[in-house]
């Protein structure tokens, strides 16, 4: 697979953390903030949810005098093992990073550890105060998860949902997803809820977010490293807060793949290279 690594390379901003932080500081010096992700997930063995603990400590003390967000994905850290090691490594990570004011997200993954995601976010969010999660527009569920969340004060980064989930549990038309997504943003503004974050690249949902929501910057944006560029400079001239996903490490396939697994996905890696190329 390393035939893949070139292409993967727009996405991911280095094989390890010290040839990533180079792209994070730019990033940073341009004006955005930044969500550090450590890539890995699924893991069967707790040596590995120990050292995947121990990179993220790494970069919470690395970045003690700037204020981060850290996207983490419970998996890396054992929820699939046994919720108990996930929840003790999120801690030690959560604790650290509240000493410096950072913010941590649990990205959310598929239908499987759902609820158990949602629950850990609500118990640290009330140990520590900065504990967010990622809600999925696609599910079924949302709508009860968010109201669960709202009512306990957890931020919610709004995401469509890149898992392949039944038709059972999940909307699986594109029309479906994108109407949900916008009512669930309406959501979160309309109740106040605490620094929700928008992250999608879909222009046409982010144009009707800006003519509909009387005031868009109540929201934080997230957009992925590598894809439309110019639309993330394009939402920071208009002074709102844009948040760059920055994933980085040596388990990059699973990431790239994902990116591109899908023909659409692909179209839409290459649209949006295209859009970079001609609008500059």
């Amino acid at each position: 697979m390393k035939i893949l690594y070139p292409l993967a390379k727009r996405f991911i901003a280095g094989h390890n953390f010290d040839s990533a932080k180079p792209k994070i500081k730019k990033l940073m010096d341009e004006g955005y903030e930044v969500s550090i992700d450590y890539l890995g997930e699924l893991s069967t063995d707790v040596d590995d949810c120990h050292r995947a603990t121990r990179q993220y400590l790494e970069i919470i003390n690395y970045y003690w005098d700037k204020k981060i967000n850290i996207s983490i994905k419970p998996s890396q850290l054992g929820i699939l093992i046994n919720p108990f090691i996930s929840y003790h490594n999120l801690d030690l990570i959560a604790k650290a990073a509240s000493r410096y004011g950072h913010t941590i997200r649990l990205d959310m993954e598929d239908s499987s550890v759902t609820e158990a995601t949602r629950n850990q976010a609500i118990s640290l969010n009330k140990k520590y105060g900065n504990v967010g999660v990622a809600i999925q527009a696609n599910l079924h569920r949302t709508e009860e998860d968010l109201k669960i969340l709202i009512d306990n004060n957890v931020s919610v980064r709004l995401v469509k949902g890149a898992y392949k989930e039944s038709e059972d549990i999940a909307y699986q038309d594109e029309f479906s997803v994108g109407s949900s997504f916008f009512h669930y943003a309406a959501t979160l503004y309309s109740s106040k809820s605490k620094n929700p974050a928008i992250a999608t690249h879909d222009e046409e949902l982010l144009e009707d977010i800006e003519e509909l929501i009387p005031n868009p910057s109540y929201f934080d944006y997230e957009l992925l490293y590598g894809i439309r560029r110019d639309l993330q400079k394009s939402l920071l001239n208009k002074q709102y807060c844009v948040r760059i996903y920055i994933p980085f490490g040596e388990q990059w396939l699973p990431y790239t793949l994902r990116r591109l697994k899908e023909w659409k996905n692909l179209k839409f890696v290459i649209k949006n290279i295209f859009y970079e190329i001609f609008r500059r």
